[in-house]
């Protein structure tokens, strides 16, 4: 059976003005989100064994300019969204949601101030 693979972006339509024209500030953004994320999954995250909350871990690519939050546990995308036999936990998509908006509101406030 093939591993179930779960892709959830936290982008905002501004960015790319952030890149170009501040892109340290942009990447410091980044970093900020992708482990606030992180912290949030792993408060949100559903605990039996603590194998799923322990395995989240965040990468970066692009320079920085991508902040990856992911889990190598194969039961990681069951848990967010269920089976037939098993209710869906959400942990990584509601913890998203939140650090979506925050940093939105941070890269305009960062546009401003440019």
């Amino acid at each position: 059976m093939a591993q179930p693979k779960m892709h959830i972006r936290v982008e905002s339509n501004r960015f790319p003005d952030l890149i170009n024209k501040a892109p340290d500030r942009a990447r410091e953004l980044v970093k900020k989100a992708a482990y606030e994320l992180e912290a949030r999954a792993k408060t949100e995250v559903p605990v039996d064994t603590g194998n799923l909350r322990n395995s989240i871990r965040t990468s970066f690519e692009n320079d920085g300019l991508t902040g990856i939050v992911s889990t190598n546990v194969e039961y990681a995308a069951y848990v967010e969204f269920g089976t037939v036999k098993m209710a869906a936990q959400p942990y990584m998509t509601p913890a998203a949601e939140q650090v979506r908006r925050s940093f939105e509101r941070a890269v305009k406030d960062e546009l401003i101030k440019l």
